[in-house]
């Protein structure tokens, strides 16, 4: 049934949670101009792209269109309206939590009253508010008044941000858990809060968190991290003015970073010697943006960076360790952006719009480490990146993405822990629900410190055995897998899909002096995925049960995994 693109706006504000969580068909309806009955049709097939508003939804630009008011419409975690979610737990859950406030909302909107209408920036805000970790969904509507100036409404609807922090993961045959409480959204403004302790397969001990996006609802951002392990501390501060949109003309910021740890080195899922290891970090930057053509958008930014790596020997070191390095390097960045992002479904999570740029994006580093400045060999750093997405039919879609980085050790005269890894992604949807997905990537390493492994196991993509089970300077990875998006609402708080996987793979050619299996492993399996719709709607819970193929005899012929990943 087509309904007028106007009415559906009000029976979508006042419906409530369900009705939102279905704003992704509102491109199978038309939108009907109340003062010049224009109207626009929109496909009402299903598309196996999974893209939706595929037609413009938003009025035409022209000269002199101002946005003449914007309408806040907030939904609550719950919609206590729909029978299925009015109950005591969740009417609680609604009285007791803090919603959004209104002043955190529009300091995320790249517009305001008054301003000259842009589409383009009323697209990229709806997007930067799918981003914030305290919102489930955001959308935009734009309709224009019968003087031919804008009325914007931004519908949002709210998580359940106070959670325990309570979770138990077991991969390759090793456990991590994590204990305490954390809170995404504090007082309504946004921030975030967390006090945790964990324990995992290479320490335990206790970290806080404090992360502003907003300070003051201005554009600076400021984190804070401090850790307290049994094997060292670390302490993380950063505050920024970031690009936060593709316009944005400037930014800079200010990081310091420590980190004292024991490491250990595998071999066959096992540890076979450890290390201690001191990091640190600081940085200062400032950046400038130009627009290009089209949708591309270039970045320069001029930075220094202070790094200093110190090793030593513990009582279970059983291997040579890696020599000291300091680096002390001005550096040049680029970065070419190009925004050509697309709303989809169904593809990294389960029935959420999910923002899908088909567009390049490309980074490039280079800085010199003098010894006048490092008390060390003159390095040149450089790193490298670029990724981007293209549809290759109406219903299948690649990803690419390539990264290298390493150093040129000038008085030795060769690189130093280059790591260069190529990743190609397939994705064929056989209908709205299903979908067969590949991933297949190569990772090269070239003289690597001792202090470096490219590790394969249960942990990075073959499921079937113990976490960092192969190690070396390279290794190559296959995953296929048959993808289930059931969007089956298990108790209001979990949409459930499935998958079905044969993984294979190898990490071979070691640089340490270490004997290892490096023959090619394959596991088959299957899984269980649980995407949150009401709290932490940013994660994907993992469970998954597989069984080598052929696997060697120190491998158990059952690996399960629960793990949390940001991703189907």
């Amino acid at each position: 049934m087509k309904v007028n693109r106007l009415s559906y706006s009000c029976v979508l504000l006042f419906c409530g949670t369900s009705t939102f969580a279905n704003t992704e068909q509102v491109t199978a309806e038309h939108y009907t101009d109340s003062c010049s009955n224009n109207r626009v049709e929109a496909k009402s097939d299903e598309n196996l792209s999974r893209q939706l508003d595929v037609e413009q939804i938003y009025p035409e630009p022209a000269n002199g269109k101002k946005i003449a008011a914007i309408t806040l419409k907030q939904l609550n975690v719950f919609d206590t309206s729909n029978p299925e979610e009015d109950n005591a737990l969740f009417r609680f859950a609604n009285n007791y939590h803090i919603q959004t406030k209104p002043e955190v909302l529009k300091s995320v909107l790249l517009f305001q009253e008054g301003d000259k209408y842009n589409p383009r920036k009323l697209s990229e805000s709806e997007r930067l508010l799918r981003n914030q970790s305290y919102l489930y969904d955001a959308r935009i509507f734009a309709s224009e008044n019968c003087d031919g100036d804008i009325l914007v409404t931004v519908v949002t609807r709210d998580l359940w941000t106070l959670l325990p922090d309570l979770s138990f993961s077991r991969s390759g045959g090793e456990n991590t858990s994590r204990v305490g409480f954390r809170e995404s959204n504090l007082f309504g403004w946004g921030k975030r809060l967390s006090f945790t302790q964990i324990t995992e397969v290479d320490r335990s001990g206790y970290q806080f968190v404090y992360d502003d996006p907003n300070i003051l609802n201005s554009r600076y951002r400021g984190r804070i991290e401090y850790s307290d392990n049994d094997d060292g501390e670390r302490h993380y501060i950063d505050v920024s003015y970031p690009f936060f949109a593709t316009d944005t003309p400037y930014s800079y910021g200010f990081t310091s970073y420590s980190d004292k740890r024991e490491e250990p080195l595998y071999s066959e899922g096992e540890t076979i010697s450890e290390f201690s290891q001191s990091t640190e970090v600081t940085q200062l930057y400032f950046g400038h943006s130009k627009p290009l053509s089209g949708n591309w958008t270039r970045r320069l930014i001029a930075g220094a960076r202070h790094e200093q790596h110190t090793f030593e020997e513990i009582g279970d070191t059983t291997l040579p360790i890696a020599k000291d390095r300091t680096l002390t390097y001005p550096y040049i960045q680029a970065q070419w952006f190009e925004d050509s992002y697309v709303k989809v479904r169904n593809f990294d999570s389960i029935y959420r719009t999910e923002d899908l740029n088909l567009g390049w994006n490309i980074n490039a580093l280079l800085g010199y480490s003098t010894q006048a400045w490092s008390d060390d060999t003159e390095r040149l750093i450089y790193s490298f990146s670029a990724n981007t997405a293209h549809y290759t039919s109406d219903h299948s879609l690649w990803r690419f993405y390539f990264d290298i980085e390493g150093s040129w050790d000038k008085e030795a005269k060769k690189s130093e822990n280059l790591i260069a890894t190529t990743t190609f992604q397939y994705y064929f949807n056989t209908s709205i629900y299903e979908s067969w997905f590949l991933n297949a990537s190569y990772t090269y390493g070239k003289n690597l410190t001792l202090d470096n492994q490219i590790t394969l196991g249960g942990e990075t993509g073959l499921r079937g055995y113990p976490i960092k089970y192969q190690q070396g300077s390279r290794s190559m990875l296959l995953n296929i897998e048959k993808r289930y998006y059931w969007e089956y609402d298990l108790w209001r708080l979990f949409k459930v899909g499935g998958a079905a996987f044969f993984d294979v793979g190898r990490a071979y050619h070691s640089h340490l002096a270490i004997e290892g299996n490096e023959s090619v492993l394959k596991n088959v399996g299957i899984g269980l995925r649980l995407a949150p719709s009401r709290a932490n709607s940013d994660i994907m819970v993992h469970i998954d049960l597989a069984t080598p193929i052929n696997g060697p005899d120190n491998v158990d012929s059952i690996q399960w995994l629960l793990t949390v990943k940001n991703r189907f």
